[in-house]
Formats: C-alpha cells, sequence, structure tokens
C-alpha cells in the first residue's frame, strides 16, 4: 500500500487534522529550512537518537481524508519497524490486514495470509523510496527529493518534507512529521487539500527484540 498508503489515491498509509495554513507557512519560513551539510547539526543529532532506538513497536490509528467523506475513515493497528527489515503495519480494525513496505517495494498480506505486490511502477517506487528514508531519517537521501524545513521547541520538534517536482510529487504534495525526543508521534501525508492520510502513533516501546515467529508474521 504505498501506492495504498501514500496513494490510497490510486489504490489502497489530514484536511485531516494537518497543520492550519498558517502553521504550515510558519514552519516553512526561510529561516527554518535545512541545507544538508551546512544548518542541520541538530537534525543529524536528532537522527542519530531516532536511530539509537532500534527495533520499535506502537500502535496507531490511521485516519484516511478522502473528498466524498465528511470524516476521515479510521484504521487501527500495530507498528513495527526493523532498521534491517523495513516497516510493518498490522491492520487490526476495521479488517486484518498486513503491509510491508521495505527495500523490495510494497507487499500486502490478508488475514488468511494471501499475498500480493503493489505494481513496480515509477510511483509507487520513488514513494516506496522516500518512505524508506523518512523511516531513516536519512537527510542526505531526503535531500534529493525533498525541500526540507525543521522548527524545534524544547523537546518538540516538526518537519516538513515538500517534494520536488518529479514522480514521487504527483502522489504527495506535503509530508509533516511530528515528534517528542527521540519519538515519532505523527506522520501526516497530503494529496490534495482535500485528501490525506494521518498516523497517529501511540506509545512506544524501543528496543523490541522480534522472535523468529514474530520476524516470520510480521517482515519478509
Amino acid at each position: 500500500m504505498l501506492l495504498r498508503f501514500l496513494s490510497l489515491f490510486t489504490l489502497h498509509l489530514s484536511l485531516f487534522t494537518l497543520l492550519p495554513a498558517a502553521d504550515v507557512a510558519e514552519l516553512m519560513a526561510p529561516a527554518n529550512k535545512i541545507t544538508v551539510g551546512q544548518n542541520d547539526a541538530p537534525w543529524r543529532e536528532l537522527a542519530t537518537a531516532l536511530a539509537a532506538n532500534g527495533n520499535v513497536t506502537a500502535p496507531f490509528t490511521e485516519n484516511r481524508y478522502l473528498p466524498f467523506k465528511k470524516i476521515p475513515v479510521v484504521f487501527t493497528g500495530d507498528m513495527r519497524l526493523s532498521p534491517e527489515r523495513g516497516l510493518s503495519l498490522a491492520y487490526t480494525k476495521p479488517e486484518n490486514q498486513l503491509m510491508i513496505v521495505d527495500a523490495q517495494g510494497v507487499l500486502l498480506r490478508d488475514a488468511r495470509g494471501r499475498q500480493r505486490e503493489l505494481p513496480n511502477e515509477p510511483r509507487a517506487q520513488a514513494a516506496t523510496t522516500a518512505l524508506l528514508h523518512v523511516m531513516r531519517f536519512d537527510l542526505t537521501e531526503l535531500a534529493k527529493n525533498f525541500d526540507l524545513y525543521g522548527l524545534r521547541t524544547g523537546d518538540d520538534w516538526q518537519l516538513v518534507f515538500d517534494p520536488r517536482p518529479g514522480e514521487l510529487a504527483s502522489v504527495l504534495t506535503r509530508l509533516v512529521i511530528t515528534g517528542q525526543g527521540a519519538a515519532v508521534k505523527k506522520i501526516e501525508m497530503r494529496k490534495s487539500a482535500f485528501q490525506g492520510i494521518e498516523i497517529l502513533i501511540g506509545d512506544v516501546r524501543t528496543h523490541a527484540e522480534f522472535t523468529p515467529e514474530e520476524l516470520k508474521k510480521s517482515f519478509r
């Protein structure tokens, strides 16, 4: 699902409570622009802190906003993040389904264990690659496809990823990540002013040890 995650808009991850326009404008002020190799030291420190979390698990709530619905479609589940294996989203409501995002692409697995890969077409590939770089907080790679903006207030921080023209910009107009300390709290992906996804991340457990059974079930 990254075209089911970023591009639910083409298949199946907010007008949502995305930041109000005024707040986004403040975040994207020239003074907050991050230039890799120049003023990125505080963000590289954050990247190091996030990487030190190792394997991460957390419950999540995903709100999907569509232009033809007044209220979001709400999904809940459990997230697992492995620096080596990628991202696993185990949806439990309204239906059981697993989505795996890794270096191979996007894999969907239903409650019966049936699997299917999303098509390896340019937009899906661009979206998958971007999400992997976001998960790994790889500023050097992210700067190749996004203009980066960041704002920190004490332990609270926000990052805006503004896609540059290209395949990625056709499925995503803006990505906003909100966090506190070394934890990501919210991921907001906007397709348009009326269409997008908001993922609220619950209590995070870091340095999680995945059993062989859990690895087999949650990743590939």
